[in-house]
């Protein structure tokens, strides 16, 4: 018997074998074959193997392929879709509203950097809706996360009383996504309010005057864009029932915390603020999770001076010092002190915390005269004295204080430069001191002076004073 040439054995043996089927697309892959949704719903899905049909409806963005969900709406209401990409999938959620084999495009919305995307629409009674997830033409498959859901209805204007204490509630961005509170103040008042919201994202605050009964037609007088602290003072004709609106940020994943507080303005909350003694620590607390934000201080300087203001206390909490008009002299954080000379006027202190900060602080004020210091060898900035001679160095500080002095002395070395010789320590009374120096060799020889300061005196430096020891010249 004659055998088979071998490439015709390897096309029977081909022709025996099943044929491998290709990947399978998703379910829903086709529009006429949806995955049904009722909210409140989350289901995942995938876009893994997903095609595109031939009369594909045209959406937002061009697309590789998709997937279908549907709604049948059981009332007229708003209705939310939201989508979560997972891994690198950038997808995009559309609406369309079905008529027999007609499709309206309702709503669309491309994923972000985060893989959310989320589209609203308005639903009626016995509507179908489709809901296509697509993948777009430039990236790769994945798997996501779908929810449908009846939003919570918007607050409605006033809103309930604010308690005195404040209020501590939870938002999130899907169906409770905002509260409104309310408060009554009196015309010519002044109030402070605070928002506190999460370590991570923003919360809204937007404030409104009295008779806002709709806060889609109203207009705020105060926004906060991401919490924080603020001072109200209803104006004449201003005094009544305000509201204040806090709203989740958009498309924020979990739940969004915060804590609202309003309360009247205390006597360290607003100018002229409290006196602020020198020397004496001053002893204060911040609850920036409640309304008790900052502490304002005032204080009076008579003749320039060099101020330092220290902030004790281990706490989160800025200094800021500022002009009776409220301008920015200097600020420092986390503890830092602030060290500044400031002339013959008045000025305030702002103790502030941190968001989410609380706790106790000491502040104190010291207050010392600006001094300058001079020097001079002999009475001279530049001196001359024969080998052997003594010589004075003399110093003294203006204003005329009493208070130690550190005195450097110095030679050159034609080779290395000036070396550092000797300090002597004495003290200057009444704005004047010294002490005596005999040079132990020719040659040159600086000196230098520094006030090392009071309880009440700025310390001060001086520059250099020298002197040149040498004999005359011999006469050949």
């Amino acid at each position: 018997m004659r055998r088979a040439p071998f490439p015709l054995v390897l096309v029977a043996l081909a022709l025996a074998l099943p044929a491998v089927a290709g990947a399978a697309p998703p379910a829903n892959d086709a529009r006429t074959a949806p995955r049904i949704l009722t909210p409140p719903a989350t289901v995942t899905g995938t876009t893994q193997d997903a095609t595109l049909e031939p009369d594909e409806p045209v959406g937002c963005q061009a697309l590789k392929g998709s997937v279908y969900y549907e709604i049948g709406a059981t009332d007229d209401e708003q209705l939310v879709v939201r989508l979560a990409a997972q891994g690198d999938l950038d997808a995009t959620v559309e609406v369309f509203r079905r008529t027999r084999s007609q499709l309206t495009p309702l709503a669309c919305d491309t994923s972000d950097a985060d893989g959310r995307a989320e589209a609203r629409f308005r639903a009626e009674k016995g509507g179908r809706y489709l809901v296509r997830v697509g993948q777009r033409a430039n990236s790769v498959p994945g798997t996501f996360t779908l929810e449908a859901f009846v939003p919570a209805p918007p607050p409605t204007a006033p809103g309930p009383s604010l308690p005195r204490g404040g209020v501590a509630r939870t938002l999130d961005d899907a169906q409770d996504t905002a509260d409104a509170w309310s408060a009554t103040l009196r015309e010519g008042g002044r109030y402070r309010v605070n928002l506190a919201g999460p370590a991570e994202g923003c919360v809204r605050l937007q404030v409104y005057g009295p008779g806002t009964t709709d806060f889609a037609d109203a207009r705020p007088v105060r926004t906060l864009r991401c919490g924080g602290y603020a001072v109200l003072n209803p104006g004449g004709g201003e005094g009544g029932r305000w509201s204040f609106l806090v709203t989740a940020k958009p498309r924020t994943a979990g739940p969004q915390r915060y804590h609202l507080q309003l309360a009247a303005l205390g006597p360290d909350d607003a100018g002229p603020g409290l006196r602020l003694g020198d020397f004496r620590p001053f002893r204060g607390s911040l609850d920036a999770r409640g309304v008790d934000v900052l502490d304002l201080y005032r204080f009076e300087i008579r003749r320039r001076s060099a101020v330092r203001l220290t902030l004790g206390g281990g706490r989160p909490f800025s200094l800021s010092l500022l002009t009776p008009s409220g301008r920015t002299i200097d600020d420092a954080a986390d503890g830092e002190p602030l060290d500044d000379r400031l002339g013959r006027g008045r000025y305030l202190v702002v103790v502030r915390a941190a968001d989410g900060a609380r706790g106790r602080y000491t502040l104190t004020r010291t207050t010392r005269t600006i001094t300058r210091t001079s020097i001079a060898i002999d009475g001279r900035r530049s001196a001359r004295v024969a080998p052997g001679a003594r010589t004075r160095i003399g110093v003294r500080v203006a204003p005329r204080v009493s208070g130690p002095v550190r005195i450097t002395i110095e030679r050159f070395d034609p080779l290395e430069g000036w070396q550092f010789f000797r300090t002597s320590r004495t003290r200057v009374r009444d704005g004047r001191g010294g002490v005596a120096f005999t040079p132990p060799t020719t040659g040159r020889w600086r000196a230098r002076a520094a006030f090392t300061g009071t309880r009440t005196a700025a310390p001060s430096e001086t520059g250099t004073a020298t002197v040149a020891v040498e004999a005359p010249l011999g006469t050949r």
